[in-house]
């Protein structure tokens, strides 16, 4: 009897054990792409935030990927109205000092360019920068500034899709919380690579 209650309790443990250190795996990510591409923003945030929650231990890129679409369909949800300034502080707070993944972003060298990426390298700075819109390009949900760890060549980049990602260090809300421009994202340690 006793013996029977041990291995029921080393079971138990195993099997929490094994609910809490899942990783996300390519399906999952592929999973949420459909919602985030017809900016079903409710869906992807919701499935988002299950994955997060299974995955809590998982530091791999996927799961960086996963916490960026969490980020981005949450500021969706403010551009529509359904959820607040507040409720958005609450939700993506509790992100920060984790790895981020942005999605692959084209290379540009025009200063102000939605949804393109671009480098500022020179003695003193090492950086890359994008601001990320729905399709319409009518709300900047994220302006992503990102502190890179390596000095790179941007022409290493030339007509390559672009991923950068990294430390989450900080999030900035809209101070005036319109709708023009939801957070700013501040990522250190940050990589820079081409897409594949």
């Amino acid at each position: 009897m006793l013996m029977k209650r041990f291995y029921s309790t080393v079971m138990f443990v195993f099997l929490l054990t094994g609910l809490y250190s899942q990783t996300i795996t390519y399906d999952d990510f592929k999973g949420l792409i459909p919602y985030v591409s017809a900016e079903k923003w409710k869906s992807a945030y919701k499935e988002s935030s299950k994955l997060l929650k299974a995955a809590e231990k998982d530091t791999s890129d996927l799961k960086g990927i996963v916490v960026y679409i969490n980020i981005f369909s949450a500021a969706g949800l403010v551009t529509e109205g359904k959820m607040s300034y507040k409720e958005l502080e609450e939700k993506v707070m509790p992100l920060k000092g984790q790895k981020v993944v942005m999605p692959g972003h084209r290379l540009s060298s025009k200063p102000g360019s939605l949804n393109t990426l671009s480098f500022s390298i020179s003695d003193s700075t090492n950086t890359a920068f994008t601001s990320s819109t729905n399709h319409l390009g009518t709300n900047i949900l994220c302006f992503e500034k990102f502190y890179l760890k390596e000095k790179i060549n941007p022409d290493d980049f030339k007509n390559a899709m672009v991923r950068c990602g990294g430390t989450l260090e900080k999030i900035e809300f809209n101070p005036n919380q319109s709708l023009i421009w939801i957070m700013r994202l501040i990522v250190k340690d940050a990589f820079a690579r081409k897409a594949n």
